[in-house]
């Protein structure tokens, strides 16, 4: 861009019986002129690009808490959920004494109350506490208070910051770690939403240590994903080391949960980093897992972890890789095989073609028109069926009759 500057500036002294003007040297940003005649303009509109996301064991233990460095001097305030709260929440207001944390916020956020009722909430408390435009949203908590916190941050006052604690391992290794932040809205999953990153995410794996197994195992079928999808070394350990990591609250072994969390993260980084506004494309591998179980979890309202979900979609869109020859049966095997070894499903009787059908239709309007299934293509790679007609009903009802018939062998 240009611009126009001057040339100096006036200074005005006041010493002495009168006051005298005197020319200072200096340069100083001044409008642009407009140019004489304009068809069309461009307005650049650049967003904040980068954020941290930092490994912090004992973070609430710690005499020189990253938490207090991260809110600074800033009016703060904490939303965070029932059961946290009663497990952490008088370890981190003794952390938070030492900042202008004005507020903890207690709300009963489960994926089936995911609304604009809960986000509206948050905004009162920001209100009637004087937040301003350097005003800070904390949320400590799951994914699900990730995104009330996230999206309420973005509509406060046009915008103001957030960082996340987060404590379940879906938080860790996903939704807590992305840009975005929703709702659900008449039946739909995350059908409202926002782009609005945090500054900092505060990693601590203490936190699984408490977490109920259920959701241990939910968590995993993130990692599951990325180990499919792009990252054959993360299948591996989780083929090997899910189980132990499970049944120990990822306590042991303390090399390989270490490790699990750390790949996860940076592969779901490096694959935000090149589309973070999903504005370059609609072709995104962290999809896996994501085209049928939005569909899956409202059918059954909500009545399904979010990582249980996960796990079933993978293995629908393993058994339609099969089907069409894009992976061996021994493949699949594997698949389905990680998906027990982690306790988690890899099937519903709700999932038929008519709400697969439903499902695809949706994740085309979500994708821009195009479908982009992703199915695996071996351990650590992954393709994209764009196109609806490359899934037709048949092979749907094939891919669901093999996968059902797995499970009840499996079972």
């Amino acid at each position: 861009m240009q611009s126009t500057t001057f040339e100096g500036a006036v200074a005005v002294d006041q010493g002495g019986s009168s006051r005298s003007l005197t020319v200072v040297e200096t340069a100083r940003v001044g409008p642009r002129p407009p140019p004489p005649q304009w068809a069309s303009l461009s307005m650049d509109c650049a967003a904040r690009t980068s954020y941290q996301v930092v490994f912090s064991n004992a973070l609430l233990q710690s005499q020189t808490s990253v938490l207090v460095e991260a809110i600074g001097d800033r009016k703060a305030l904490l939303v965070t959920t029932p059961t946290v709260d009663r497990m952490y929440g008088s370890a981190i207001r003794a952390v938070l004494e030492k900042t202008d944390t004005v507020s903890t916020l207690v709300l009963n956020v489960r994926e089936e109350t995911k609304s604009m009722e809960l986000v509206q909430s948050v905004c009162a408390e920001a209100f009637s506490h004087g937040l301003n435009r350097r005003g800070l949203l904390i949320a400590f908590g799951g994914g699900v208070c990730s995104d009330i916190v996230t999206l309420s941050a973005s509509l406060i006052r046009r915008g103001i910051a957030h960082l996340r604690v987060p404590t379940t391992l879906i938080g860790l290794i996903d939704a807590g770690i992305g840009l975005k932040g929703a709702v659900n809205f008449r039946g739909k999953k995350s059908f409202i939403g926002c782009f609005h990153p945090p500054e900092h995410v505060l990693i601590d794996p203490a936190f699984l240590r408490t977490l109920p197994r259920r959701y241990l195992v939910s968590g995993v079928a993130e990692a599951i994903k990325m180990g499919i999808a792009r990252d054959e070394s993360l299948f591996d350990l989780l083929e090997r080391r899910s189980l132990d990591l499970v049944t120990s609250g990822f306590d042991e072994p303390v090399a390989a949960g270490r490790e699990l969390l750390q790949r996860s993260i940076w592969a779901m980084l490096d694959e935000l980093s090149t589309n973070p506004y999903e504005d370059q494309t609609y072709e995104r591998l962290v999809d896996f897992g994501h085209s049928f179980s939005p569909a899956l979890e409202g059918a059954l309202g909500f009545d399904i972890h979010h990582g249980e979900a996960v796990a079933i979609d993978m293995a629908l869109s393993a058994t339609i890789a099969l089907s069409l020859g894009l992976i061996t049966p021994d493949v699949w095997q594997r698949i389905l095989g990680v998906l027990r070894t982690a306790s988690l499903p890899a099937f519903s009787p709700r999932l038929d073609v008519q709400l697969c059908r439903d499902a695809l239709a949706e994740a085309c309007r979500q994708r821009g028109g195009s479908m982009n299934l992703v199915v695996p293509a071996g351990i650590g790679q992954a393709v994209f069926l764009k196109d609806p007609r490359e899934v037709p009903d048949s092979l749907l009802e094939h891919s669901l009759g093999l996968l059902s018939s797995s499970a009840a062998a499996n079972s």
